[in-house]
């Protein structure tokens, strides 16, 4: 049987991309009965997130891996979250040439990806991303609630 295993992707540093640490805080918390890399003791960034996918492929490498990840994208999708079948590429929203990784992929949209990126994340507001967590939280106890039954 395969496991459940989230990677919670992001930085407290920077507002818009701490959807990923506050997650892995939740999931913890939650204790949902999955494998949680990510929260905001243990982040998972651009410095390390290398050495997280290598450990992934060794470690869980029938396990089913869900990523979740702050996103910029259109004006309208901001506040809303994208799931993904293929995973997610770390940085993305810098063009970063990683590898995806996740079988699938939870995104929180929290800014506009037109015009400078950085500020994007920057000027998220604190109240959007507590809402984009909760929201987030609920699609992965859902998710796991299903891989219960599978």
């Amino acid at each position: 049987m395969e496991n459940l295993v989230f990677l919670c992707l992001g930085t407290t540093k920077i507002c818009g991309d701490s959807i990923g640490p506050k997650v892995g805080d939740r999931l913890k918390q939650l204790n949902i009965g999955a494998y949680v890399y990510g929260d905001t003791r243990r982040q998972v960034t651009s410095i390390n997130v290398e050495d997280y996918i290598a450990m992934l492929k060794k470690r869980h490498a029938k396990d089913r891996i869900i990523a979740v990840d702050s996103a910029l994208g259109k004006i309208e999708d901001i506040g809303k979250i994208k799931i993904t079948s293929s995973g997610v590429k770390p940085g993305g929203a810098f063009n970063k040439s990683r590898e995806r990784v996740g079988d699938m992929g939870i995104l929180a949209v929290v800014g506009n990806s037109e015009g400078d990126r950085l500020d994007e994340l920057k000027k998220s507001r604190e109240d959007l991303i507590d809402e984009l967590v909760e929201k987030v939280v609920g699609y992965a106890l859902a998710y796991a609630d299903d891989m219960r039954f599978l």
